[in-house]
């Protein structure tokens, strides 16, 4: 038979009485300071009422149960995982009178058991702190079991009392201890673990994205649903402050907020760093259009940039599933940062912590998908683009239709827009037509130049944020090189 177990109270000086305790406490060295906790010898009247107990089901069991599923962590999970939960239950509760009738500790292979529900409830999302706090209740019932007996043969009270009750206390404590430290080592283990997949995900979107078979096998094994289509976030953040030691931090607690937000578990918001931006993978709700998930997440992320004040800008991609759907969506995240226009960011004006600062911090890639396309076909590029600078050659002429466009076409508001005459923006407005020799009434026309100033304010704001990285790049040099004298 193997060797039992001490469950002695693990003690350095004081009591492991928190979380902290447990967590920062070295596993060989609480090993060490154990000492074997001696189990009363137990009165055989008192041994006949146990023996009666454990082979009915004790209330205490269903009433623990009972009170468990309140528990946070506990009330979600599912009928299997809480068939699971009333095993153990019964277990424990089995194991502590069966150490009571033996006289001796559990088995080390009873302790490893014991290790193995905890390690499961890391897997089932029950949080250590109401893992912790069901030991309590089952210790608990416990008692009450105890008074119970000791009201219906008051002749076993002063035993109970005085014998088993403070070993009923230790026996807890130290079981406690031993759920917690395997609690932690698996939720360590799976950290490691979900870090190395995502790891392996990021390889797979972005260097290999035609292994369907393996990039399935990846989501899935991260829990996830490798067939649900997801919207990609590219948040460009401000952690110049952040030393690389403590930057990751930063990042977990932003994607907490992040999670809050997109009102998603945090498992489920995977995550990955990409060409200096944290990307975001969001999954989308089945079923829904593109243009409603697109619509869903522009309207939580301007929520997320008003509560995080380091959210410079934030881009949107188009909803794709696979491998490469989930590369491209990051491709287009990342261009509907880059390719916003001028003024529209956050260290261009004043707009900080307002909601229409929020707004303009958020670019849709579904806002600037038109010059997108156009972008693919080169011919086509070049002539938009030949309408732009033809119109650039005279003063005022781009001024003129770009607050045309933006008053809706409407001549007096942008008469006003502009302070100038309505025959003033009537001669501009004929003298656009006369150069590029087009209809402003027509649709077709209104549609060219709209997406030829479009694509000129992109280009503008490309060459913007390049200019603003090469000046960032500069000084980081030059700061470099102050250090190192």
């Amino acid at each position: 038979m193997p060797p039992p177990v001490s469950l002695a109270p693990r003690r350095s000086g004081t009591a492991l009485s928190t979380l902290a305790d447990i967590a920062q406490t070295n596993p060989s060295e609480i090993r060490q300071l154990t000492v074997p906790l001696p189990v009363p010898a137990i009165s055989p009247r008192l041994r006949s009422k146990l023996r009666t107990l454990v082979k009915t089901q004790p209330k205490a069991v269903q009433r623990t149960y009972d009170t468990l599923l309140s528990l946070e962590g506990y009330s979600a999970l599912s009928a299997a995982a809480r068939k699971d939960i009333f095993s153990s239950i019964a277990f424990s509760a089995g194991l502590w009178f069966q150490c009571l009738l033996d006289g001796t500790p559990p088995a080390a292979e009873v302790m490893d058991q014991t290790a193995g529900f905890a390690r499961r409830r890391v897997h089932q999302n029950v949080p250590l702190r109401s893992l912790l706090r069901a030991f309590r209740l089952g210790a608990r019932e416990l008692w009450r079991t105890c008074t119970e007996l000791a009201e219906a043969d008051p002749a076993l009270a002063h035993e109970l009392l005085f014998e088993i009750s403070p070993y009923l206390l230790d026996y807890f404590d130290a079981m406690a201890e031993h759920i917690a430290e395997a609690y932690l080592d698996e939720q360590h283990q799976q950290a490691r673990w979900r870090g190395s997949l995502l790891q392996q995900l990021y390889d797979l979107v972005f260097h290999a994205p035609d292994d369907a078979a393996r990039f399935r096998e990846t989501v899935e094994a991260l829990g996830l649903d490798a067939t649900l289509p997801r919207i990609a976030l590219a948040v460009d953040l401000d952690l110049h402050d952040h030393a690389p030691s403590v930057r990751e931090d930063a990042l977990d607690r932003f994607a907490l907020s992040a999670a809050r937000h997109f009102e998603l578990k945090p498992d489920a918001l995977v995550r990955a760093w990409h060409r200096e931006r944290l990307v975001f993978w969001l999954p989308c709700v089945r079923g829904d259009s593109m243009t409603h998930n697109d619509q869903r997440v522009a309207e939580r992320a301007a929520a997320l940039a008003r509560a995080e004040p380091r959210v410079r800008s934030i881009g949107i991609g188009l909803m794709n599933e696979g491998a490469r759907g989930w590369a491209a969506s990051v491709e287009e995240a990342l261009k509907a940062v880059d390719f916003a226009p001028r003024g529209s960011r956050l260290d261009d004006g004043d707009n900080n912590g307002t909601e229409l600062g929020s707004l303009l911090r958020v670019h849709r890639f579904s806002s600037i998908a038109i010059e997108e396309s156009v972008r693919s076909s080169t011919n086509v590029l070049r002539y938009l683009v030949s309408l732009a600078e033809q119109l650039a050659t005279e003063a005022d002429l781009i001024a003129t239709l770009e607050a045309w466009f933006a008053s809706g076409q409407r001549r007096r508001q942008t008469a006003e827009t502009l302070g100038v005459h309505p025959n003033t923006l009537d001669y501009r407005l004929e003298r656009i037509e006369t150069l590029l020799g087009a209809k402003l009434a027509d649709a077709h026309w209104i549609a060219r130049l709209d997406i030829a100033l479009k694509l000129r304010g992109a280009t503008q704001g490309s060459e913007h944020a390049g200019k603003k990285t090469e000046k960032k790049g500069r000084l980081a040099a030059k700061r470099a090189k102050s250090a190192a004298r």
